[in-house]
């Protein structure tokens, strides 16, 4: 059989099981071709944002639009799981598929292989990235390295799905918490190490809550992987803000190895968090994370931030300016609300305009670009303001 996979747009986690894809196909002899000569076309999705549903859908028409009548279509990854609806408005043969391997293994009879975690394929680099790029030649900071160039970055996948009930979110209905043993884990850490790999990630839906289904746990998993004596920097991805209230964080932190973690704060505001169903306080949260960086200067941290959730009021939304005031983010993403099928928030009151949650995001863009002037970050400074223009 030939295959053909469109595998970009989506967050690293479902890239990753892109690659497991690809490889599990490649291991039971399937052949990777273009898109004219495919038996099958698969397509990995996100429905994290309203936006990326729409992309995704497109993008699916448009290869039912060009394929040939013998050729079938394959969705993979989260779309299939909150709007198959949508997917199969669009050709009700399209094979759907979730974020579960063994459907894929099950469906075409394959042997399901070892499948080795290792890197991904990066997409070209944009404007923007390119400039940064090789203005980290001079810079040499190993967190620009990481973000920009993924073929060098050895990804650990540790577990996928999270026990999170957050009222926006529609991913917690694609898949359960399943986390890997951190004895496999370790046997790919020290394959990478073997190949010459200097930055590694963990990888996760929430990497907080890794173990807590088959009695291990992330600071234990940490702890093996600093323990190592070998020269290497470790990146954490989606580390939700309540793992942060178990007293371990600044033990499992403290290694100059680790240089990048992911906190998706989400708001300034403890009133749009109690709505968003995200279990932490805030001014607590802010504590730990200050105290984080003093006793690990080399660590950055990335945050995320909604803006416009339902009910934000304008005084919400300054306390969210006031976070960043703060200075304890060394990048930080923004999202603007927007309803996802099933949540709880979707059936919520007080809607914010389309027009002022642009107005918002505009207001907390500049906020974050002085912000970022004012310590002379030149690489987020660029990022930042090209993605405006």
């Amino acid at each position: 059989m030939k295959f053909y996979m469109l595998n970009d747009g989506v967050c690293i986690r479902l890239k990753l099981f892109g690659e497991d894809i690809k490889r599990l196909l490649a291991n039971n002899n399937w052949k990777e071709t273009c898109s004219e000569k495919a038996d099958y076309i698969f397509i990995n999705s996100c429905s994290f944002l309203l936006s990326k549903e729409k992309e995704f859908l497109r993008i699916i028409n448009k290869q039912n639009e060009r394929k040939k009548d013998n050729q079938k279509i394959c969705v993979f990854g989260c779309l299939p799981s909150t709007n198959q609806e949508k997917i199969l408005e669009i050709n009700k043969n399209v094979i759907l598929f979730h974020r579960n391997l063994d459907e894929i293994k099950d469906f075409f009879k394959l042997d399901k292989a070892k499948i080795g975690i290792s890197h991904v394929t990066s997409r070209k680099l944009s404007a923007s990235g390119r400039i940064i790029y090789l203005i980290n030649k001079i810079l040499k900071d190993s967190t620009i390295e990481y973000r920009l160039n993924k073929e060098k970055v050895f990804h650990l996948k540790i577990s996928e799905g999270c026990l999170g009930n957050c009222s926006y979110c529609s991913e917690k209905f694609t898949t359960r918490l399943k986390s890997r043993k951190i004895k496999a884990i370790l046997a790919d850490f020290e394959k990478g190490l073997e190949e010459g790999y200097k930055i590694f990630a963990l990888n996760a839906d929430d990497t907080s809550v890794f173990g807590l289904d088959n009695k291990e746990d992330i600071y234990s998993l940490l702890s093996r992987i600093n323990s190592h004596k070998e020269d290497f920097k470790l990146a954490i991805t989606e580390f939700n803000p309540f793992g942060l209230l178990d007293k371990r964080i600044f033990s499992a932190l403290n290694s100059k190895k680790i240089i990048f973690i992911t906190i998706p704060v989400q708001s300034g505001s403890q009133r749009i968090l109690d709505k968003m169903n995200r279990p932490y306080d805030i001014k607590e949260v802010i504590a730990i994370i200050k105290k984080l960086k003093e006793i690990n200067t080399n660590l950055k941290i990335n945050t995320h931030i909604i803006i416009g959730f339902p009910g934000e009021t304008k005084e919400d939304f300054k306390k969210t300016l006031d976070l960043i005031d703060k200075n304890i983010f060394d990048r930080i993403k923004i999202f603007q609300y927007n309803d996802r099928p099933g949540t709880k928030a979707s059936f919520m009151e007080q809607k914010i305009s389309e027009k002022e949650k642009q107005e918002r995001f505009m207001r907390l863009k500049r906020k974050i670009i002085i912000n970022f002037a004012k310590k002379g970050d030149i690489s987020n400074i660029l990022v930042n303001c090209l993605k405006i223009l």
